[in-house]
């Protein structure tokens, strides 16, 4: 095998993984290590509060993160099905997208979508990190109003019952 193309497996699995161990950390509420995953700017284009699709610092994503999803009671992101191309100390990952958030037990509590990721990601000495992320839903669902689950939970943040 030519050594580029063992160097774009081995670059190929990091960014795979780098993504995935993003999404873990922010289902698990873990703040640090979503921060692990971040680049010193990011981007978020996407249908959320507190969102700017214009590269913030990470010290500011991390902050509107919190506010935002800090206060579902759970979450979860699949993101199955990575396409990766790998472009020097840049790649792109393009991979399927299912998500819910919750704020309680109950149906209303509870909203999902699915759609597409576009996630880039730079190289910053061994590891990348992710610098943008793109959701393009395709349909959300659930007996929650998204809008209303949001506001939900962002004031459960702010009444410090979230995840800090």
């Amino acid at each position: 095998m030519r050594a580029d193309a063992l160097q774009y497996l081995l670059d190929r699995a990091e960014v795979s993984d780098a993504v995935k161990r993003f999404f873990i950390a922010l289902d698990r509420f873990d703040w640090a290590g979503v921060e692990r995953e971040v680049a010193d700017e990011f981007t978020l284009v996407a249908n959320a509060p507190g969102t700017v699709a214009a590269p913030v610092p990470r010290a500011e994503f991390m902050r509107t993160l919190k506010a935002r999803n800090g206060g579902f009671t759970g979450t979860i992101h699949l993101n199955p099905d990575h396409l990766v191309t790998v472009d020097g100390d840049r790649a792109h990952v393009t991979a399927h997208m299912w998500a819910a958030h919750m704020v309680g037990p109950d149906p209303k509590d509870v909203f999902w979508g699915y759609g597409i990721y576009e996630i880039d990601l730079i190289r910053d000495g061994e590891r990348w990190l992710l610098s943008s992320q793109r959701i393009d839903m395709v349909r959300g669902e659930g007996e929650g109003d998204p809008a209303d689950v949001f506001a939900r939970a962002m004031a459960r943040q702010d009444s410090g019952q979230g995840h800090y």
